[in-house]
């Protein structure tokens, strides 16, 4: 979405940027050399206003022997489209990612500048069992601090808050003392790295950039965030977090789904992450995530995710979606529709649920005999094909394709039994009622430009639980104000959600015996102790009442508001 300006509209061509940039070298008695035929246009971050881009031209001049700058044999040097030199760069050779980027992993730690180390760490996993395990570590030499870092692999770890939300990283320092869940998440994502690496693809794009793992994830009021995440690539390097919440850490396809996200980024230049083509993307992620933890791991946590965390923290099952509210097939029971708007709050519309389509064919491959290796070999392969726009229809088409290119003839036919059952290629909701579910319909209308927005979201808790890991998640379609679910035939909690475009800032609403309420606290005890449960009956459409909805939730909209502006 980056609009990028005529070349006609530039002030300057490559040639007057060179010119431009070696005046500006021999003012400073520099004796950099230019590099002919290789400056080039870019798109990179603004310093000076990060959610802003400038388009520049990349001009290379080979570095002097007595230019010390970062051990870097060329320097890129930026001249916007208007002239205005920016700034130059030191590395390692034209056209490499620190260049396109703008930035290097430099800037922030040299990896070169400390002596490699090693740190033996007692791991105790969420059964109580322990490992010893030995980590790789960095001191500095001057000051004979020790960082979890690793230069061979390129790997640095770092503090949540202060990169993201401060003026300057705060390293993760363990000479006096570590935390063990970033021990730990440190030594699964090691795993990880070596495991494709021994495939060939060296670092999370394959091209060897530097990890820069964000330990202790938080929101901006530092509350904790539990979950393990790929951020994007920043300042030459490629950025995750991981929270110290839970022991997301221990989960060797949680780190692995959260690399794949990189790779997939990669192979793919870019994602479209949204709809079917966000799903494909998640689904990817747990797919390539499993099969490399049954790689290292053998068969003891095939076809769950997160299992690491102990039976309790799982959080899909691809072998059985409905066990944690996930379609086996399109418009199946908790199906998530395609909103208006894809927004933070509708999950960039269901990603996280209708990836389990993809799930449950990598589980049929699994079952028809194809084995682990040969599904990691295929499904690497399908990364190699996947672009930007394909979705669930264009995927039928794409997968037995690989199948047979890659000459496993003896799963073509059980994938396209596979791709049948999951209905990739089904555009609209059947009439009927799946068997042993009901329907269940909220109108938003009272609130119909938020909707339209994409800003709400229908939630269903099935009773007695309340369990927030298996609650059915909708919104209204586009085009309406009403939101459908369909669900298992029982008892269901209902609340509604409401928020801003991101889903950071989001207020809760639970249907209690008096109408809707606003839920203060978060959490499966809080709703049951506020919420009345609605019976959802096998073939029945049960409609629920907004009689009461608009006020409230119009001044929690209005909060929101509030707290944008703060």
């Amino acid at each position: 979405d980056v609009r990028i300006r005529p070349i006609e509209e530039w002030a300057v061509d490559d040639k007057q940027a060179e010119q431009i940039v070696m005046d500006m070298l021999r003012e400073q008695d520099a004796e950099d050399t230019l590099v002919e035929g290789a400056s080039e246009r870019a798109i990179i971050g603004s310093t000076e206003t990060p959610e802003h881009y400038v388009c520049v031209w990349i001009v290379y001049t080979l570095q002097t022997e007595n230019d010390d700058e970062a051990h870097q044999a060329y320097a890129a040097h930026y001249v916007t489209a208007d002239g205005t030199y920016l700034y130059s760069l030191p590395v390692s050779e034209p056209g490499d990612a620190d260049s396109l980027s703008g930035a290097s992993a430099a800037m922030l730690f040299d990896f070169e500048a400390f002596e490699p180390d090693e740190m033996s760490v007692t791991l105790t996993h969420h059964d109580g069992t322990t490992e010893e395990v030995s980590l790789p570590v960095l001191k500095d030499p001057a000051t004979v601090v020790t960082y979890l870092a690793d230069a061979r692999r390129k790997i640095v770890c770092a503090d949540f808050a202060s990169t993201m939300y401060g003026d300057e990283p705060q390293l993760t320092e363990v000479q006096d003392g570590y935390d063990p869940i970033d021990v730990a998440s440190y030594h699964t994502f090691i795993r990880v790295w070596d495991f494709f690496d021994s495939v060939g693809w060296t670092g999370p794009d394959g091209d060897g950039t530097p990890s820069l793992l964000l330990m202790n994830y938080v929101d901006t009021k530092g509350e904790p965030i539990d979950n393990a995440v790929y951020i994007t690539k920043m300042n030459g390097f490629v950025v995750f977090s991981f929270t110290r919440a839970s022991n997301f850490g221990e989960c060797l396809d949680v780190i692995a789904h959260e690399f794949t996200h990189v790779i997939t980024g990669t192979t793919m230049t870019a994602n479209l992450y949204k709809n079917d083509q966000g799903a494909i993307n998640e689904g990817m992620s747990d797919v390539l995530g499993n099969l490399v933890e049954m790689r290292l791991d053998g068969d003891a946590g095939a076809w769950t995710i997160a299992e690491g965390r102990g039976q309790e923290g799982i959080v899909r099952n691809m072998a059985n979606p409905h066990e944690y509210a996930q379609p086996e097939f399109a418009f199946d029971t908790y199906y998530a529709p395609r909103p208006a708007q894809v927004t933070g709050l509708n999950d960039q519309g269901g990603v996280h649920s209708n990836s389990s389509l993809l799930n449950i064919v990598s589980y049929r491959l699994h079952e028809a005999g194809m084995p682990v290796r040969d599904q990691g070999y295929y499904w690497l392969n399908v990364a190699l094909v996947l672009s930007p726009q394909t979705d669930y229809p264009m995927l039928a088409e794409i997968l037995p394709w690989v199948m047979e290119t890659l000459g496993y003839s003896a799963y073509v036919e059980p994938l396209k039994a596979a791709i049948d059952e999951a209905r990739f290629t089904a555009t609209e909701a059947p009439d009927e009622i799946p068997s042993g579910c009901g329907a269940v319909t909220f109108d938003f209308s009272p609130i119909e430009e938020a909707a339209n927005d994409g800003l709400v979201t229908l939630v269903l808790l099935r009773a007695p639980d309340a369990d927030v890991l298996k609650r059915a998640d909708t919104w209204p379609v586009a085009g309406t104000t009403v939101a459908r679910a369909t669900v298992p035939a029982g008892d269901y909690y209902v609340l509604t959600r409401v928020g801003d475009p991101s889903g950071s800032i989001m207020k809760l609403m639970v249907l209690t015996s008096d109408g809707w309420r606003p839920l203060d606290e978060k959490g499966s005890e809080a709703i049951k102790e506020s919420g009345t449960t609605v019976s959802v009956v096998e073939g029945e459409t049960l409609e629920i009442e907004n009689d009461t909805f608009g006020s409230v939730a119009t001044a929690q909209l209005e909060q929101i508001e509030q707290e944008l502006q703060d």
